[in-house]
């Protein structure tokens, strides 16, 4: 992935938690690290800030030597983009979306606290998020 040098909500683009690399880590498939992310994307026009979770994949998992184990290694070696971000919540600052079903009053009012100040804070990743990246294009360089 390659940080973007603005965020373009119409294309595929993410901030991650740095704080949560290795959160997700299988020592039996070291070749995938699950983060917190977040995104914007426009639905019917209106600017909508999701969150969720992204998995980076390295194929280094089939080589002998391990994978840098760095946050930032794992960004700039991840180059598959065809699953995109699993959505947990979004906002476009009237209605929240959820994919688990039931959710709590106190889990819709953290959740709709978080992506709100993330939407209002437009085009800004979320505190302690960092972003924003995309996967290059073939034959970009980067």
């Amino acid at each position: 992935m390659i940080r973007a040098a603005r965020l373009v909500p119409s294309r595929p683009m993410y901030a991650f938690e740095p704080s949560t690399f290795g959160a997700g880590y299988d020592a039996k498939f070291r070749g995938v690290r699950v983060l917190r992310a977040v995104w914007f994307r426009r639905k019917k026009g209106k600017l909508v800030a999701s969150m969720g979770s992204y998995e980076l994949s390295a194929y280094w998992q089939r080589l002998e030597e391990a994978p840098p184990n760095t946050y930032e290694a794992w960004v700039a070696q991840h180059t598959d983009n065809s699953c995109g971000g699993e959505h947990l919540a979004s906002w476009d600052g009237t209605a929240l979306l959820c994919t688990d079903q039931p959710v709590s009053p106190e889990v819709m009012a953290e959740r709709i606290a978080f992506l709100d100040v993330m939407l209002r804070g437009f085009p800004d990743p979320p505190a302690g998020f960092d972003g924003w990246y995309e996967v290059a294009k073939e034959g970009a360089d980067g």
